[in-house]
């Protein structure tokens, strides 16, 4: 895998976890209000979005 790529691919990971956790904790905290999605539903997503970027970040080391 290109450096470059693998660098991006693994700001986007640590992006999307620390953006799914903040999310999770407040949803948490704040009562949900309303219909729509929750977002601690959202939060999880990106947690688990960020899992798998990743994942695929740690795959894409030289071999």
């Amino acid at each position: 895998m290109n450096a470059t790529l693998r660098t991006a691919l693994g700001w986007v990971a640590a992006v999307l976890l620390n953006v799914g956790a903040l999310l999770v904790v407040v949803g948490m905290l704040v009562p949900r209000t309303g219909g729509g999605v929750p977002v601690l539903a959202v939060g999880a997503a990106l947690c688990a979005i960020g899992l798998a970027a990743g994942a695929g970040w740690l795959l894409g080391r030289n071999r």
